[in-house]
């Protein structure tokens, strides 16, 4: 009897126990996936920090910290953020960040970074980067949903500094893309306001996704529209028009800027008598390239606007599109005013609206 009763509390303590631990792991299964946050175009390093203090960090600076086209007040395209990897034990929320990139020195066998690497990753392509020299990877969700891990090697740290000169175009793209993709959401999280992309396309002939929270200017004009939004301590600025073609050399930096300039003396001005809008090409220059807008031969600008007989000016993005069709010139234009105000997420928004410009 009294065996049988040892065996019964031996028996139940033993079930108790696996019960338990069985319920920790289901309970750690079921757990719900930590979804990645950060700011947008915040990129975390995590490298060794002797390595870091080298002369990587300056190259790293030089090609991820270069400064964003084009500003009145210089911001870096991204915002870098250095960690070792104890840190990502120290504080579990670096490990619920969006975007990483990891810098490994695989000749350094003492290095953590090297170990999470060589951990991460298969031995083929960690024997690969030893051959050749340098090499990337790229991994998703390691921690958290919605990560994104960009591993940049080298089989010493010689090779990993020219490597990264030679990929580092790749790597800027691959995150523009995904940060691209967050700054939409959050320009258009008010929706779409058909209304005035229909004004839009009534008045330059070109169709464009106008997100919620813009209110039209009340210009009356039958080639031309301002749309504006408020914004702590100034606005974003949306304006449209169309001229006829006439020849080649209209789809020209000289051609945007003569256009831009036309709209901003006829329509722009402030409270004080004998003000205008026009480009500042002087102070800094007016970058221009040739694109392709949803099919359509563009011009595109960026470049620096000022007032004419007042204190105010900030940057703007254009698109001079080709309107095969109607045998006319579309400009859509954003422009941001807020003076004091980082100015790099609203630009990125703006021309985020902009790109959605279309002609038939």
């Amino acid at each position: 009897m009294i065996h049988r009763i040892l065996t019964f509390s031996l028996a139940l303590l033993l079930g108790i126990t696996v019960f338990s631990s069985c319920g920790e792991d289901i309970q750690r299964s079921l757990a719900p996936t930590p979804t990645a946050f950060g700011k947008i175009n915040g990129v975390t390093i995590i490298s060794d920090q002797s390595l870091w203090e080298s002369n990587l960090r300056d190259s790293m600076a030089f090609y991820f910290e270069a400064p964003y086209l084009i500003l009145p007040q210089p911001e870096p395209i991204f915002d870098l953020r250095h960690i070792e990897p104890i840190k990502l034990l120290e504080e579990p929320t670096f490990q619920e960040l969006r975007n990483y990139i990891v810098l490994a020195d695989l000749s350094d066998k003492d290095s953590p970074t090297t170990e999470m690497v060589v951990k991460d990753l298969s031995d083929a392509k960690i024997q690969q980067v030893r051959e050749e020299g340098f090499g990337t990877a790229v991994a998703r969700n390691k921690w958290a949903t919605g990560q994104q891990l960009i591993y940049l090697m080298g089989k010493n740290r010689g090779e990993l500094i020219k490597g990264l000169g030679a990929a580092y175009p790749a790597v800027v793209a691959r995150i523009d893309e995904r940060e691209n993709e967050r700054v939409k959401v959050t320009a258009y999280f008010r929706g779409i306001d058909r209304q005035l992309g229909a004004t839009i396309t009534e008045k330059s002939g070109a169709t464009i996704d106008i997100p919620g929270g813009y209110e039209m200017v009340p210009i009356d004009e039958p080639n031309f529209a301002w749309l504006r939004k408020d914004t702590r301590g100034g606005s974003l600025n949306i304006m449209a028009t169309r001229v006829p073609y006439k020849d080649q050399s209209q789809l020209s930096r000289e051609g945007l800027k003569s256009i831009r300039d036309q709209i901003g003396k006829e329509y722009i001005s402030t409270t004080l008598e004998n003000t205008y809008m026009r480009v500042n090409d002087v102070s800094l220059p007016l970058f221009t390239e040739t694109t392709e807008l949803n099919g359509a031969f563009a011009i595109s600008g960026r470049g620096i606007w000022e007032m004419e007989n007042d204190f105010l000016a900030g940057p703007f993005v254009s698109y001079l599109i080709n309107d095969t069709a109607n045998k006319q010139l579309v400009l859509v234009d954003g422009f941001v005013l807020a003076p004091g105000e980082k100015k790099r997420e609203l630009m990125e928004e703006l021309d985020q609206v902009l790109r959605t410009a279309a002609v038939q």
